[in-house]
């Protein structure tokens, strides 16, 4: 089987993203990372499996975006003699 097309556990996971295997469980009970059940039976315990495409997706909305530039300063009118340079 191809490295690159399996899934994860929660636990590997929790290595690759430098998190604990809870955090990980919480990102997938709240929806932030899908996730697939595998438990045998579904009122049971669960065994999520993350595949790669779902943590793309997570990893994009977790993507920071460059800081917005700033407003540029208002240009000061030439007709208007200052006085007070």
């Amino acid at each position: 089987m191809n490295d690159s097309a399996r899934g994860y556990t929660p636990r590997e996971l929790a290595k690759i993203l430098r998190v604990s295997p809870d955090k990980v469980r919480a990102l997938i009970r709240s929806g932030e990372l899908g996730a697939i059940n595998t438990a045998a039976v579904r009122c049971g315990k669960p065994r999520f499996v993350v595949l790669p495409h779902h943590l793309v997706e997570f990893e994009k909305g977790r993507r920071i975006s460059p800081p917005a530039k700033p407003a540029p300063r208002p240009k000061r009118q030439r007709d208007m003699i200052d006085y007070f340079a």
